[in-house]
């Protein structure tokens, strides 16, 4: 997959196949210094606004572009004209072949520093500002946990109640991505869909508003395979559908988006990565945090004793899974730090069969507790003389 990065020396070492883009918010930041007579006119701003970050096809920036550059008089300026030859590093219509999850800015690295620096101040040493580090990762994780539970949870944010597409996306993705969703759903519902031609099973539309949108643009969709396409390649940039595509769904009756369009980073399962035996265990990209697999982790635990805490011989199958779990964790752990075997001396020797198949047997034998000799300090056998103190006296 082809990432857009906003750091010139991340994108040509760590990620080759990356593409360097330029920050918007300081673009926009540096226009009011360059062009600050311009900037002051009534109206450019919002459509220079619109010609940085809105344009969704090359077609449609050049016009918006040409259009403010006339009302305005200022092609000539130099610094504008530097900025069109950069356009491929800023403008979204030229980045739409690389996934940028819709960040146009650095704002996440801004944020990180506004984060630590707003704690710290310039007095403070290399230890302060590692605590300070560890406090902003453990708040962030904590705000992740809870995104995290609240989707797991369900989520009670929408307005289309009834539709199956809108359950379907609400079932699958987070709550920041429905609520994503939802928007461009409910901007389809007044898109004009029109079939222009029609080869079973791919049908040619041409979807847009008809009095607010510029361009129009074109759907290709496959009934019989479930693929689709559109000339605003708003999914290849960002990884959720377009209100066109939507729209077409909406025609053709779709009732679940198709699995290779669900993009698993936007899932709720995102973070809920399984390391295969056979995987490498130095494969950094399959194992994913402790914070995250310890919560993953302790919700299927949770879900199974719910499940089991009505019937006896359920909870007898969970405690004996548990203690046989234990042993090859401690067996586990002990062989990797060379420790040795762990000690089954004081594990039950039941199985797993003897809980679905009872035996005429003693299921559970008599364990023989191990009896802790009583070890008592010599303080505590020979306690010290303590000297006493009268008042107005020696020592007695």
């Amino acid at each position: 997959m082809k990432i857009a990065t906003l750091s010139q020396s991340v994108a040509m070492e760590v990620f080759p196949k990356s593409r360097h883009r330029l920050c918007t918010w300081h673009i926009g930041e540096n226009a009011v210094v360059n062009i600050k007579g311009v900037m002051a006119k009534e109206g450019f701003k919002r459509r220079f606004d619109y010609a940085l970050k809105y344009t969704d096809t090359v077609a449609e920036f050049e016009h918006y572009w040409n259009s403010l550059m006339t009302d305005y008089n200022c092609k000539t300026h130099k610094w504008i004209e530097r900025l069109y030859d950069l356009k491929e590093k800023w403008c979204p219509a030229y980045n739409k072949d690389w996934f940028s999850g819709g960040i146009l800015s650095s704002q996440r690295s801004e944020t990180t520093n506004h984060s630590i620096s707003r704690r710290l101040h310039k007095t403070n040493g290399l230890c302060d500002f590692y605590k300070c580090f560890l406090d902003v990762i453990d708040e962030w994780r904590s705000k992740e946990n809870k995104g995290d539970y609240n989707s797991s949870t369900g989520n009670r944010y929408y307005a289309c109640a009834d539709n199956m597409l809108c359950l379907h996306a609400r079932d699958v993705y987070t709550i920041a991505i429905y609520l994503i969703f939802e928007q461009r759903f409910i901007k389809a519902i007044g898109l004009r869909c029109q079939r222009i031609s029609y080869e079973f099973p791919v049908s040619k539309y041409i979807v847009g508003h008809p009095t607010k949108d510029f361009i129009r643009h074109v759907v290709m969709f496959n009934e019989q395979e479930m693929v689709v396409d559109c000339t605003c390649k708003s999914y290849g940039e960002i990884g959720v559908l377009c209100s066109h595509i939507l729209r077409v769904f909406i025609v053709h009756n779709v009732e679940e988006i198709p699995k290779q369009y669900i993009m698993k980073r936007w899932t709720k399962k995102a973070m809920n990565t399984i390391v295969e035996e056979g995987e490498d265990r130095d494969n950094e990209v399959s194992v994913v945090s402790a914070s995250v697999w310890r919560m993953q982790s302790i919700r299927n635990c949770i879900k199974v004793i719910n499940e089991a805490q009505h019937c006896p011989a359920a909870r007898k199958l969970i405690d004996l899974g548990v203690l046989d779990m234990s042993c090859k964790v401690k067996e586990y752990i002990g062989g990797v730090e060379g420790d040795g075997n762990v000690s089954n001396k004081y594990v039950r020797e039941e199985t797993l069969l003897d809980v679905v198949e009872p035996s005429t047997d003693t299921v559970l034998p008599d364990v023989v507790e191990p009896i802790a000799e009583k070890v008592i300090p010599t303080m505590i056998q020979n306690p010290p003389k303590r000297k006493r103190k009268i008042k107005n006296g020696t020592e007695g």
